[in-house]
């Protein structure tokens, strides 16, 4: 748990702009309440000091926050953040982060609600609850699992999205990536732009240059010129 809205926005507010964009994470209270608007609330309070956000309504580790990805409780939530985002005096692009155990039906409902929201891409994928393929001592604990595990499952909720929205809705792959091969792949098969996160912890921050070089090597390599291309 973080120390909330107002408080991240306070210290936000004493960051001086630079080159790297900044990125909020929306999330929900744990506490029962209007969840939907706990979104649109700390957009409203934080939006003002950064450069993007993204709604999540796929952590794993919140209880029952999953539950919003279905179409109504969706588009809803999607309506209230824009709506708060249009108000802002400098509105900012906003992502929608997704889980990677959605049947073929949930992913056609996310896509369809996504792209009559007006935000400015997906991401694909949060962690995964499924502990399927593993056989640590570890395997039964609870919450999001990531990292190389999660790869093969992301990337397969990827490429149904890319299928789904036709190139209409930037879309941003997730999950196990650890080097310029597997980054590509995600871009193979639909994705824009690349996030990791766990493979930093065993191989540190220097391992997002190494990517971008080797994406380059295999760009260059396949005949493209860029990866928009």
């Amino acid at each position: 748990n973080n120390d909330g809205a107002k408080a991240i926005a306070a210290r936000l507010a004493l960051r001086k702009p630079g080159p790297v964009p900044v990125g909020l994470n929306l999330g929900a209270n744990k506490d029962p309440g209007n969840r939907a608007a706990d979104f649109a609330e700390v957009l409203s309070v934080c939006g003002p000091h950064v450069d993007f956000a993204t709604v999540n309504v796929s952590s794993p580790n919140t209880e029952k926050l999953r539950d919003l990805q279905g179409r109504a409780a969706l588009a809803a939530l999607l309506a209230g953040v824009m709506e708060t985002r249009a108000a802002l005096a400098r509105p900012i692009p906003v992502f929608l982060k997704i889980a990677p155990d959605l049947s073929e039906d949930e992913l056609a409902e996310i896509a369809e609600v996504a792209l009559g929201a007006g935000i400015a891409g997906i991401i694909a994928t949060n962690t995964t609850l499924s502990r399927e393929g593993l056989t640590g001592k570890h395997r039964a604990e609870t919450g999001g699992l990531s990292g190389r595990p999660l790869f093969e499952k992301s990337t397969m909720v990827l490429a149904q999205l890319s299928k789904l929205t036709e190139g209409r809705i930037p879309l941003i792959g997730v999950g196990g990536i650890s080097s310029a091969e597997e980054a590509y792949v995600k871009i193979l098969v639909g994705a824009s732009a690349v996030q990791f996160y766990t493979a930093m912890v065993y191989q540190g921050i220097s391992l997002a240059a190494k990517i971008a070089r080797g994406l380059e090597a295999l760009l260059q390599r396949d005949g493209y010129a860029n990866v928009a291309e």
